[in-house]
């Protein structure tokens, strides 16, 4: 089943797309969790470009939940992106920079991105790959493989995921694994140190 709402780069730019068959309720609701928990991961102002199939009242609630996380919103003029981001060189296609490394598709087994900032990743990383981030590490998606975030020493770096199954995770030179509890509800975590271990907790907390 499609997501509601999904961030997706076009040509270097961050798109809001939006599944036209969900309901408007449940696109407000996915679109606040995930600002939740990858909100600091983004430039503050950054432009985000809305669909251009809105009604007046779907695109002013949408640009109000991007406003209240600090981001601009805008309509696409003519279908393009209204604004560019640098590019950069990483180790999988389709990765651009704004203040993080961006990867807009899911990593898979054999694949590892190591970036010396914060990463995000628009899709899952799968059992088998890896990702070493300098900063922090968001997730737009399952996290089942080795995820490693603060590698540059910074224990105040976070892991946040859609679901965080991951057999190994680390952050700075601490070592955790999720718990076994596969079966769990699904929602936003984030493992983050505390008292010198790493734990993961809901992303609301």
């Amino acid at each position: 089943m499609r997501e509601a709402v999904v961030f997706k780069g076009v040509s270097g730019e961050l798109q809001l797309v939006v599944n036209e068959s969900a309901e408007f309720g449940d696109v407000l609701k996915q679109l606040t969790a995930k600002l939740a928990a990858a909100n600091e991961f983004f430039n503050k102002n950054a432009v985000i470009n809305l669909p251009t199939k809105l009604t007046d009242d779907e695109r002013r609630r949408l640009t109000g939940v991007l406003t209240e996380y600090g981001l601009e919103a805008k309509e696409q003029a003519g279908g393009k992106p209204v604004k560019k981001v640098k590019k950069v060189h990483s180790a999988v296609e389709g990765g651009y920079e704004t203040e993080a490394l961006v990867i807009n598709r899911t990593l898979r087994s054999g694949q590892k991105v190591v970036y010396g900032g914060s990463v995000v990743i628009i899709g899952d990383l799968n059992p088998g790959a890896e990702v070493v981030a300098g900063e922090n590490i968001i997730i737009l998606g399952a996290c089942r493989g080795m995820a490693h975030a603060g590698a540059s020493g910074n224990q105040g770096a976070t892991i946040t995921a859609s679901r965080v199954l991951a057999t190994q995770l680390r952050i700075a030179d601490l070592i955790a694994r999720a718990p076994d509890d596969v079966d769990k509800p699904a929602q936003v975590e984030t493992a983050r140190i505390k008292d010198k271990t790493v734990v993961i907790e809901p992303a609301s907390r």
